[in-house]
């Protein structure tokens, strides 16, 4: 049996029985307080998204609104320097069109369809109507647009908004910009060891998993670990910052099981159709 902090305000008990097939411990957890901000148990990764319903689009924001669901989402910087809510780098696997986003003006992008449907790439501003302050939005900054400039034009629309959010990045100097110039916004750290290839994105990837970036750098309030790639020692290391643990991607049910026996709050997709969300939050989010 292992006693460990997890947060500020939080005492884990952790107790480790076998290894899956990610190198998870499966662990029994007894949770006190969230130190930083409740974000609920789960996290729409991308919003409510199916295979009839696209990633980052409305309608798949509504559906996480309709299950008080928390939502992630992710924000890139267009030609005409417009905020879309958009993950991926070019367009090909959610549009079909060569080229990247920041290669196009919003009204160029805004006639691309997502996937076969007739959702278009939507605006920051149309989710932030559409989600209204109803459940907390977790904002994540992309990479594409020079240093500074997305995040300061994220922070001046998300400071007009009621609602509760945060930011997070892989890029520990995006963490940083809001360490300094909007330090009341709840900001986190992204990390993955995960090897798929030996690239530059899994090298700075790497680089930006170490402590000694989360120490002097980004100094985020959370960590948002890869299931892949986590360990008791990225909780350890949490700790050591009071920095709050989230994991990510659970997909499906026994993934989302097994990491919420790891972190509070889980990044997730993929729930199944009977999936069940009355423990989301500890009182009623309506």
């Amino acid at each position: 049996m292992i006693i460990l902090k997890l947060s500020v305000n939080e005492i884990y008990i952790i107790q480790r029985d076998t290894v899956d097939n990610l190198s998870l411990g499966e662990y029994t957890l007894i949770r006190k307080e969230v130190s930083h901000m409740d974000f609920g148990k789960y996290i729409a990764h991308r919003g409510l998204h199916s295979e009839l319903v696209p990633e980052n689009s409305l309608t798949a924001f509504r559906l996480a609104v309709e299950k008080c669901l928390s939502i992630e989402l992710d924000v890139r910087l267009t030609k005409d320097c417009r905020i879309v809510v958009f993950h991926d780098n070019d367009l090909m696997r959610m549009c079909g069109i060569e080229g990247k986003v920041f290669d196009y003006t919003y009204e160029q992008l805004s006639a691309f369809k997502l996937k076969n449907s007739d959702e278009k790439i939507p605006l920051l501003s149309e989710v932030l109507k559409t989600v209204d302050g109803k459940v907390p939005l977790l904002i994540e900054l992309k990479g594409g647009a020079p240093f500074g400039e997305l995040e300061s034009r994220v922070d001046h629309m998300m400071k007009k908004y009621k609602g509760e959010f945060a930011v997070q990045s892989f890029n520990p100097f995006s963490v940083m910009w809001f360490r300094f110039h909007s330090p009341k916004v709840t900001r986190g750290q992204l990390i993955s060891k995960y090897r798929k290839n030996i690239d530059l994105e899994y090298i700075e990837r790497f680089i930006c998993a170490q402590p000694f970036i989360w120490r002097i750098i980004s100094k985020p309030q959370f960590i948002a670990a890869d299931l892949r790639s986590i360990s008791l020692e990225t909780a350890f290391q949490a700790v050591d910052i009071d920095a709050d643990l989230l994991t990510w991607t659970g997909r499906g049910r026994e993934l989302i099981k097994t990491a919420s026996q790891f972190s509070k709050t889980v990044i997730a997709e993929q729930f199944p159709d009977d999936f069940d969300f009355s423990d989301n939050w500890e009182e009623s989010c309506e």
